[in-house]
């Protein structure tokens, strides 16, 4: 009986960590993420994995050096795909993109 308590704890311990998201793997997901739809450099966008929610989802935190723009990529309990995104760029575009700070406007033509 020993024995198969052991066993099935060791298949529980190895389940868990194989499990278990993979923080180097999201910072690398949510940093190309974020450089795609904010246009800017992976090189100066900081990211840091939060601690998971309730409902088991896990944000990462980020920023864009030098620019004042903040995101979220907020990763499904597992840690593999983002499920939601949110950043900090102004929604609306100025009449004139080309008086603008370029940065700031990511979705804007």
């Amino acid at each position: 009986m020993k024995k198969l308590t052991l066993a099935g704890l060791l298949l529980a311990l190895t389940t868990s960590i194989s499990v278990a998201a993979d923080d180097d793997a999201m910072i690398d997901a949510c940093r190309g993420y974020a450089a795609s739809h904010l246009n800017a450099d992976a090189g100066k966008i900081n990211v840091s994995v939060q601690t998971a929610r309730v409902d088991g989802t896990i944000p990462v935190n980020g920023e864009v050096e030098g620019t004042g723009l903040t995101f979220q990529c907020t990763f499904n309990p597992a840690g593999t795909r983002i499920v939601e995104w949110w950043n900090s760029a102004p929604e609306n575009c100025p009449s004139d993109i080309s008086e603008a700070n370029r940065y700031l406007y990511p979705g804007c033509e």
